[in-house]
């Protein structure tokens, strides 16, 4: 019985995987029943129709298909942030966020040396003019 179970799983594994799929995951899938779950990082999903990373939940809601790349703009979710009249925000999220481009999706400050300088020298501007 063990013999024809190895023998599936290296016939599962010598095909190649689904487009949306990671060489490693597919071998964890075969091999032991579960994947790393690329929205969870490093963590175990054995959920069959997020498992195999075609439509992972967690990477849903970030607006990402399950291979990690950007969904459709009408098939992300929405961001949900509170507006000024006190609505929720009907704006789609960014790739890989949270929140859409108004609600701080595209925030990303400064990265380098000279823009975090040039931030804190406005700063102190603004602090000495007050």
């Amino acid at each position: 019985m063990e013999v024809a179970r190895q023998a599936a799983i290296d016939a599962a594994l010598a095909k190649p995987p689904l487009p949306c799929v990671t060489k490693e995951n597919w071998n964890h899938w075969h091999r032991h029943g579960w994947i790393v779950c690329p929205a969870k990082r490093h963590r175990t999903c054995s959920d069959p129709t997020c498992g195999i990373g075609g439509k992972c939940k967690r990477l849903a809601e970030l607006g990402l298909a399950g291979d990690g790349s950007p969904l459709r703009r009408k098939d992300r979710p929405r961001c949900g942030a509170r507006t000024r009249k006190g609505v929720l925000c009907l704006v789609r999220v960014e790739p890989g966020k949270r929140r859409c481009r108004f609600h701080g999706g595209l925030s990303t400050g400064p990265r380098t040396a000279e823009g975090k300088a040039r931030i804190a020298a406005a700063q102190r501007r603004r602090w000495a003019e007050w």
